[in-house]
């Protein structure tokens, strides 16, 4: 008799890992907590916010928890000043003065400005200060030269600067 040939067991592509967030259930919490303060504070939050929940949906890419947090925190500072005016006066005048609205975006476009600035800011400032570390180790190079010779460096005879460089002799 024949062996039967046993199938080969086709492995699944697994799906790759997706970064996940904990700052949508936070969003329904404080969502929750501020119905709980005020119905017109929750639905101004709610209208804030909407920067945020965009970027939630659309975000992609690496890092993109980061980026949300960073956003979201930027706009939900934007948005708490509106939510006490809000229980004060009504939602109602609060979302129907565009000046309201814009303020409560443009804290979420400094929270994208941060992200997309803020590296480029890090890297000027870690740059300035490796220049400024360079710098003084040179410095402290130069001042053992000039205490112990050049032997401090194992060279056996002192170099010129300009020795080897360009192509006249």
């Amino acid at each position: 008799m024949a062996k039967k040939k046993t199938p080969v067991a086709v492995r699944r592509r697994r799906r790759p890992k997706q970064e996940i967030s904990g700052f949508g259930p936070m969003m329904v919490v404080a969502l929750a907590a501020s119905a709980l303060y005020s119905i017109d504070a929750a639905i101004t939050l709610a209208i804030g916010v909407v920067p945020t929940i965009v970027l939630g949906f659309t975000g992609k890419g690496d890092h993109k928890s980061e980026r949300l947090q960073c956003v979201g925190f930027c706009n939900v500072a934007g948005v708490i000043p509106f939510m006490v005016q809000a229980k004060a006066r009504g939602w109602e005048f609060v979302a129907g003065d565009i000046f309201n609205i814009v303020l409560m975006f443009g804290a979420a476009a400094i929270g994208y400005a941060l992200v997309y600035v803020g590296p480029l800011v890090a890297a000027f400032v870690l740059q300035g200060l490796n220049e400024d570390r360079t710098k003084k180790i040179t410095q402290q190079k130069q001042m053992l030269v000039d205490l112990w010779s050049h032997e401090v460096l194992g060279d056996k005879e002192e170099k010129k600067p300009q020795e080897g460089k360009g192509f006249i002799r």
